[in-house]
């Protein structure tokens, strides 16, 4: 596993002041929320009735946590793990002040804003643009280009043409339909890649440069997880 040193070694070497106290904390639409980062882009706090809410970040997108699935060039898939995860510690490192957009982020989660955020894990290179409506705004290319330039986060060895980011089986659904979503690293356009394979638990699929393990989402956590997250 790499080590904190190792990770910093990749991006600047000077991170956020962290928030007193031992919670990670947000301002979302100006109250303050302790919540808990699952990686750079999700988040979740539970609200005055005790609900679990989860937010999905507007505008970029970290690598998978849930396991060493991604790889490109001379990463190894555990590297890139240990930076998909040490992404949630750097979003939980200072208070970010966010905004609900009051639209889904799908999987019943709210779709939040968090604009400094957003630019400090892209110049990083711990997060990339992620847009699917059209390509994503100037500024978060020219941060992503930046990040890509100096080699920081997950570009230190260079970048695909195109980065994975989901894969989907053709027998998860009955009619067969069936899409995997690759980014532009230009554009920052994730499009869907229809297809009508099936894919085994743990087969390597590549695309554009970028190789991804599929896992499906019930063999992704706990005990039944697949083997090639153990």
């Amino acid at each position: 596993m790499i080590s904190l040193s190792m990770l910093l070694a990749c991006g600047p070497k000077t991170l956020p002041p962290a928030p007193e106290g031992d919670s990670a904390q947000v301002l979302l639409d100006g109250v303050r929320l302790d919540v808990r980062w699952d990686d750079g882009d999700t988040f979740s706090w539970y609200d005055a009735a005790g609900e679990k809410q989860k937010a999905r970040l507007k505008g970029f997108n970290t690598l998978e946590s849930y396991g060493p699935v991604h790889r490109w060039g001379d990463w190894l898939g555990v590297e890139l793990y240990a930076l998909a995860t040490f992404s949630g510690e750097v979003a939980g490192s200072r208070v970010w002040t966010c905004t609900d957009t009051e639209s889904g982020g799908g999987y019943g989660r709210k779709l939040v804003d968090c604009p400094e955020l957003r630019a400090h894990l892209l110049l990083q290179g711990y997060a990339h643009a992620f847009s699917i409506d059209g390509p994503a705004p100037a500024e978060d290319l020219d941060h992503q280009a930046t990040a890509i330039k100096k080699g920081r986060g997950m570009w230190e060895k260079g970048a695909p043409d195109g980065l994975l980011t989901s894969l989907h089986s053709a027998d998860e659904r009955d009619d067969g339909a069936a899409y995997n979503r690759v980014c532009s690293l230009t554009t920052g356009l994730c499009d869907k890649v229809t297809h009508d394979e099936t894919y085994a638990a743990c087969q390597e699929v590549s695309m554009q440069g970028s190789h991804m393990l599929y896992v499906p989402y019930k063999a992704r956590y706990g005990e039944g997880r697949a083997d090639c997250l153990r």
